[in-house]
């Protein structure tokens, strides 16, 4: 093999673009007695490619294996697998127990939590109107804070120089694009 196709090989070997063939020709190059000066170099790199290749398992590797599996602790994990699944069926059905007794409690807290609140109003209606003013009261209160929330938000927005009818083309094109239809002026609804 020439020294130039060698070069053009490790080039190549090193960019990681060789096929297995071509690193086999590298390989059987660097195994050869006729190595080129400034390849020796490389030699140590082929041939610890070619030794590691070589290497095998004992024919016995599998029965080490056992024996310091066994040597470790093999029965212990043994008895530890039996009891998990002795006590496996005993874990599920306590568990079932456990989620059905949790849900009988909480309907059983639930209605009986519903019962005083409806016996409270039937019972006495006045209590019933007092309970109902108090909620609507409070989201009279609620609407009315969002109401304001939303004056002051359209104050901030008007008080910016923006160009609305760049916004209004926008609103149209989004409802042409959601095949909606209507002229929409944002400014107006402001």
């Amino acid at each position: 093999m020439t020294s130039n196709k060698i070069d053009i090989l490790l080039a190549k070997y090193w960019e990681c673009e060789t096929s297995v063939q071509e690193e086999r020709e590298l390989q059987e190059y660097f195994l050869s007695e006729s190595i080129a000066e400034r390849h020796q170099q490389y030699k140590p790199l082929f041939s610890y490619l070619e030794s590691v290749q070589e290497m095998g398992l004992d024919c016995d590797f599998e029965s080490k294996i056992m024996e310091k599996i066994a040597e470790i602790g093999g029965s212990d994990k043994e008895k530890k697998y039996l009891e998990i699944r002795i006590f496996e069926p005993l874990l599920k059905i306590a568990a079932s127990i456990a989620v059905i007794a949790a849900i009988g409690i909480s309907v059983f807290l639930m209605e009986k939590q519903n019962k005083q609140v409806f016996a409270e109003t039937y019972n006495d209606p006045s209590v019933a109107i007092k309970q109902a003013t108090s909620a609507l009261e409070k989201l009279a209160e609620a609407l009315k804070k969002s109401e304001q929330a939303s004056m002051k938000g359209i104050r901030e927005l008007q008080e910016f120089d923006l160009d609305w009818s760049m916004i209004d083309s926008l609103a149209v094109a989004t409802d042409s694009i959601l095949g909606t239809t209507g002229n929409v002026n944002i400014r107006e609804r402001l």
